[in-house]
Order: C-alpha cells, then sequence, then structure tokens
C-alpha cells in the first residue's frame, strides 16, 4: 500500500496518495477527518502547547528515541504525505503536523519528527500569520536533524524550510544560494522528488529576488526536461507554465515552454488550467493564475491583471506561499492604478489591504519588504492627491530597492514614479527616470518590457538620476 501511495504522488495523482496514506494511518490507529473544521484545528493547537517548555532544544536532544513500530511507521507515512497537503489542504495539515509532534513528544523522537516541526511551523505561518513563532518552530527541525544525522531527510526538510519559512525572515536572495546546493544534497541521496522541488524553489525564489531572466529561461528549459524524464509529473506542469511566463518578460521567441510534455494534451495556460481543475491540483491553479497576473501587470494589461489575482485569491483558501507576497504586491499596485483611472472605492480597499499586509511583514523582514511597502505608499499617496508624500515614498522605494539588489523592483519603482511625473507635468523628470526603468529592465534581461511604448522615447542616459533624486524644483510641485 505504501509502494501504491509513492507511486501515485510521483505520476501527479495527488488526490490519490492522500487517500492511500490517510487508509493506511487508519489500519496503524490515527484516524483523521475527512476535512478539517476550526474545532478539529483548535484541538491540535491545544494538543501541542501542554508541550511547551523553556529549552526545547534540550528535549529534543535528550528525549527518548521512538521505538513503537506502529508509531514509526505513522511517523513515516504522515512525513511522505505532508508535502502535498499543502498543496490540497492546509487545514488537514495542521492536524497532521500536531499529531506527529505529538507522538514524538509522548513516544520519543525519530528523524522524521524533524518534519513535523517543519509542517507545524508551515502552518502556523501560513495559516494564523504568527511568523516569528513559526520560525523558531522551523529551527527545531534543524534540531531534530542534528540529533539523528539524517542524510536521506536532511536535503527535504531543509527546502521545505528554505521555500516555505525563510522568506519571511531572511533575504531571499540566500535563498537562491541554498536551493543550488540542497539540489545536489537531494539527488546524492536518491531524492529525485525534492530535488525537483528544490529546483522549482530555485526558479521561483530567483525570479523574485531579481535574478536574470535569461538565466532563469535557461533553468527553466532544463529542469523541465529533467521533470519529463524522471515523471515528476506536478512539478513539470508547474515549470512548464513558469516558462511560458518568463520567456513573456525576457521578450524570447521560437521555443515553445510545453512542447516538452510529450503527449501533447498540455500545450497552453488554458489546458493546463483544465488539467489542474479535473486533477483538483488547486496548488497548480494558483501557481496559474500568479503566473498570468505577473505577466498581464508588468505589460500594463491592468483589468487582466486584476483577474488573475482575484481567481488567484479565490482559490488560495487562508495559505500563505511565497507567491503570496507576489501576488499581494501586484494586486494592490494594479488597484490603485485601477482606482486612478475608474475612480472606485473597491480598488483603494484592496490597495490598502495589501499595505496592511507588508507593514505586518516588514516588522519580520525589512530587506524583504520594505521597498514594496513603500512603493505601495507611493501609489496609494498618489491616488489620495499627497503628491508630496507620494514623491518621498517613490525615492525611498527606489533607494531600497537598489540597497537591498531588487533590480526588477527598482526599474518599476522608477517606471511608476515616471508615470507620476508625466501626470504632474515633469516631462523632463519623466524621461529621466523611464530611462532609469529601462536600464533596470535590461539588467534583469527583460527585453520584452522594452517594446512597451512608455520606453520608447527614453533615450536620455540615466546617469543624472541618483537614489536621492528630488524633483520639487520643477513646475507642477503643489497640488492643483
Amino acid at each position: 500500500a505504501n509502494c501504491i501511495m509513492i507511486k501515485s504522488s510521483a505520476s501527479g495523482n495527488i488526490k490519490g496518495a492522500i487517500n492511500s496514506a490517510f487508509i493506511i494511518l487508519n489500519q496503524l490507529g490515527e484516524s483523521f477527518p475527512s476535512v478539517a473544521t476550526p474545532e478539529d484545528i483548535q484541538n491540535a493547537i491545544a494538543s501541542i502547547r501542554e508541550f511547551h517548555c523553556d529549552d526545547p532544544k534540550e528535549k529534543i536532544m535528550n528525549s527518548p528515541e521512538l521505538t513503537d513500530t506502529k508509531k514509526l511507521w505513522s511517523l513515516k507515512l504522515m512525513d511522505h504525505i505532508a508535502p502535498y497537503l499543502h498543496m490540497m489542504s492546509s487545514n488537514l495539515l495542521i492536524l497532521i503536523s500536531a499529531r506527529m509532534l505529538k507522538i514524538s513528544f509522548q513516544h520519543g523522537f525519530a528523524p522524521e519528527s524533524a518534519s513535523g516541526f517543519f509542517c507545524y511551523s508551515y502552518s502556523l505561518i501560513s495559516i494564523f500569520n504568527k511568523i516569528e513563532e513559526g520560525y523558531r518552530w522551523a529551527k527545531l527541525a534543524l534540531v531534530v536533524l542534528e540529533r539523528f544525522n539524517a542524510p536521506s531527510l536532511s536535503p527535504k526538510v531543509k527546502i521545505c524550510i528554505t521555500m516555505f519559512v525563510s522568506i519571511w525572515k531572511e533575504p531571499v536572495q540566500s535563498s537562491v544560494v541554498d536551493f543550488f546546493h540542497l539540489h545536489r544534497e537531494a539527488l546524492l541521496v536518491g531524492d529525485i522528488e525534492f530535488a525537483a522541488i528544490s529546483s522549482k524553489g530555485y526558479i521561483h525564489h530567483g525570479f523574485i529576488s531579481g535574478s536574470s531572466l535569461a538565466t532563469i529561461e535557461r533553468e527553466c528549459a532544463a529542469i523541465s526536461l529533467e521533470m519529463m524524464q524522471s515523471n515528476q509529473m506536478h512539478g513539470l506542469f508547474w515549470c512548464m507554465n513558469h516558462h511560458a511566463m518568463i520567456m513573456a518578460l525576457n521578450g524570447k521567441q521560437g521555443r515553445d515552454p510545453f512542447a516538452v510534455y510529450k503527449n501533447g494534451s498540455i500545450n497552453n495556460y488554458h489546458d493546463a488550467l483544465a488539467y489542474a481543475e479535473t486533477t483538483g491540483r488547486r496548488r497548480l491553479m494558483r501557481a496559474i493564475y500568479s503566473n498570468r497576473l505577473v505577466e498581464a501587470f508588468f505589460f500594463g494589461r491592468y483589468s487582466e491583471a486584476m483577474d488573475m489575482a482575484e481567481k488567484y485569491r479565490n482559490e488560495s483558501e487562508i495559505s500563505m506561499p511565497i507567491e503570496h507576497v507576489l501576488n499581494s504586491f501586484l494586486e494592490g499596485l494594479t488597484a490603485f492604478h485601477l482606482a486612478r483611472s475608474e475612480s472606485c472605492s473597491r480598488w483603494m480597499e484592496l490597495g490598502e489591504n495589501s499595505i496592511h499586509s507588508f507593514r505586518s511583514w516588514a516588522v519580520h523582514s525589512a530587506w524583504n519588504f520594505d521597498n514594496k511597502l513603500f512603493l505601495l505608499e507611493a501609489e496609494s499617496y498618489f491616488c489620495h492627491g499627497q503628491y508630496d508624500k507620494a514623491e518621498e515614498k517613490y525615492q525611498s522605494a527606489i533607494e531600497s530597492s537598489r540597497l537591498h539588489r531588487f533590480v526588477h523592483e527598482e526599474g518599476l519603482a522608477c517606471e511608476l514614479f515616471g508615470s507620476f511625473c508625466k501626470t504632474r507635468g515633469k516631462s523632463s523628470k519623466h524621461i529621466e527616470l523611464m530611462a532609469r526603468a529601462r536600464d533596470c529592465y535590461k539588467k534583469w534581461e527583460a527585453y520584452g518590457l522594452l517594446e512597451k511604448d512608455c520606453f520608447k522615447n527614453c533615450d536620455t542616459s540615466c546617469d543624472s538620476i541618483i537614489p536621492g533624486l528630488s524633483i520639487g524644483n520643477e513646475k507642477g510641485d503643489s497640488p492643483p
């Protein structure tokens, strides 16, 4: 039965893998509800509170080792199924993680206990937005790995922590290097599945951190082929869709990102979305909406971008995967743009919601979130006619993006500041800012964006633009 479950997950039959796991767990005496209610979640969290102690590291290092065969197999099965539950049901994931911790604290620890600590940390962050507490639980997973020296499990747990937890506290650029090394570690222990997941993390975090799109595009092509050859179908479909979005921004022609899937049934976004809907792959559905939101936003198709943002939000339940950061950012900027063109209070509400999110996240990582918060605030002030404050925030967004090495978001901040200047009648500064935006997009290798109309008359050198740019001396500085 365990082999059937593993085969189902590798072939992309996630529902089948989950159902098989719960059948086996029930046979081992670990039953779970088919749907997790709020009461179930609260009871699960309460069951963990009784194990809180002043020195959890000492308890992990010195508690007995798990010897009960049934409990050990239960831990192994829950360890295997946990990654798929975050794709299908975050609520069930917290029940699984709490049960893994309860078994570990009551009956003894095993290498698989590390997955329980990670999954619990992920649940605290994604469901309850408890970032600091979740981060501490994730670090305890590393303590378990230290105790048991489990090379076969270590890459998997570290990959999960890097993908789903580290973003909230550590510079996102560092995770790109981590994924590169973790991919090799996973291959060395024969974990092809998590080697593929690490590849996805490398691509996704590379994009979010502003890595070269040409490099990411080549990696997407190579990783898609690798996933096809190793039959990692759920990873392949994600990668093909991400590849299509990267190619659009990069302006690359002539390569079909969907051609790697040999049976020909998935040839574009629409086919991939239909597959996700048919198979219940909600995680893939969210990824497709996210990619289309990014593409539509950067090319100025704001109505389409908002449509994708709303579809993503409707599918994301209460989970908070890393795409949520990017989507919240772009949805907020899109909402403020639509608010200025349509004067709709709903758009302002959505934009202010994004600002609220980034203010809470920036408390935990100024590096990752400050520049995005500043740009959202600038757009908000622009909408409210507070032009001096808007100008200050645009400058702060540009400077923060530059200091924290988000070259693509530096370009975006310059582009939006340039649009602000054009609206305010500051034509020379508009041209200079658009030239700087163009140069940032060139560094990002987003050549597709350079074809936009707003860059066609930007031949002025951007050398005169400095991080502390002030435009207050030009005509039109005061509100009308």
